[in-house]
Order: structure tokens, then C-alpha cells, then sequence
């Protein structure tokens, strides 16, 4: 398979830096909109979220400001820059503004979202450059020069489209068996709890 940089088959954008969009809700001519946060981001790659508190998720944004290109929307891969990973968000989470710690992706014909998805988490050789390119820094922060800059082989589009399907089933069995196991967990906590409840 031919070696190409990522740039050359994607538009890569960064987010927004909401701090300086931010305005009044008072003002005539804004707009409120929800935030992506890296709480919905890890639970849609099926990652456990462990900070307690959580910064607003909405902020008024004049009209003229709010950019397409800054919403999540269908068929836009996102990554994390500094948790160097990919996710291709749920329709659910459609039309949010996409902060500046995060870039979407949007990827030319013949190339199949959820294979880039698997492919930019699994695959050796791309994470292996990422390795690289965030050694020695403080922070391993991933570029949006090393992000351009990646290496990427890609196969035929029948052959991406099994691949991210086959990605997306063991995802969704991965999150079938985790629910299973928190409902099993707070089964058994109630049922401790109703024998302790007998002693009393």
C-alpha cells in the first residue's frame, strides 16, 4: 500500500479558543451552544471519565462567530491532542462546539470514518509516530505539525469499511459487557445491603 500523509487526505481544523468567542447571553445577536467535553469524548470511546467536576457545557457565541467548521457534525473524526486519540462521535452529540484541546478530521472520498477511527488508536505504525513526535516534552501534547505530518497506508475503501465494522461491533459488545457488569455490581451491593438490613 502507497504511504501518504495524513494531510493529503483530510482537512484538518482546530478548535476554537471558547474564551475568546465567549459573549453575553445578553447581547441581541448570540447564540448559545453546547461545548464538547473530554467527558463525552472518553465515554464514546468507551473510557472512564475520573474528574469530579465538570466546566460548563454551554456558552453564548455571537452568530456571526459560530464557524461550520467548529461544530461537530456526521463523518468528522475528532481527536483529543493531548490524550492522542480518535473518536467518531455519536450523532447525539451533533452540532457542538469543538474547543481548542481538540481537531476534527474530515476526510476525502474513499475513506471510511470508522476505519480511521480504529486506525489512528490501533494501528502500530501511527501510534509509534505519535510516540515520537510527543517525546520530550513536558506535556504530551500531539502537534497539528505532527498530526499533518503522519504517515498513513490505507487500503481499498471495501477493505476499510470491514475492518471499521468489525471495530464497531467489538466497541458496542465492549460496552454491552461493561453495563452488564455495573448492573451485576449494583445487584450485588443491594443484596448485601439487604442482609446487613436484616441484622438491624
Amino acid at each position: 500500500m502507497k504511504t501518504i500523509k495524513l494531510q493529503d487526505i483530510a482537512i484538518i481544523t482546530q478548535g476554537a479558543n471558547v474564551s475568546r468567542l465567549e459573549t453575553s447571553k445578553d447581547d441581541s445577536d448570540s447564540i448559545k451552544v453546547d461545548v464538547l467535553t473530554l467527558k463525552e469524548f472518553n465515554e464514546t470511546l468507551g473510557l472512564s471519565y475520573r474528574m469530579t467536576q465538570e466546566k460548563s457545557q454551554s456558552v453564548y457565541i455571537k452568530e456571526d462567530k459560530l464557524k461550520d467548521q467548529l461544530l461537530t457534525k456526521e463523518k468528522r473524526l475528532i481527536v483529543h491532542l493531548l490524550s492522542q486519540k480518535a473518536a467518531f462521535l455519536p450523532q447525539q452529540y451533533t452540532g457542538r462546539l469543538i474547543p481548542s484541546n481538540f481537531v476534527a478530521l474530515d476526510f476525502h472520498e474513499n475513506i471510511d470514518t470508522k476505519f480511521m477511527e480504529w486506525y489512528f488508536n490501533e494501528h502500530p505504525s501511527i501510534r509509534r509516530q505519535i510516540m515520537l513526535g510527543t517525546q520530550g516534552s513536558i506535556v504530551s501534547t500531539l502537534s497539528l505539525a505532527t498530526l499533518r505530518e503522519l504517515d498513513v497506508s490505507v487500503p481499498p475503501l471495501s477493505v476499510q469499511q470491514r475492518i471499521g465494522s468489525i471495530s464497531n461491533l467489538y466497541h458496542k459488545k465492549k460496552q454491552l459487557v461493561e453495563e452488564r457488569m455495573n448492573l451485576e455490581g449494583s445487584l450485588i451491593h443491594q443484596k448485601i445491603m439487604e442482609s446487613l438490613e436484616e441484622y438491624k
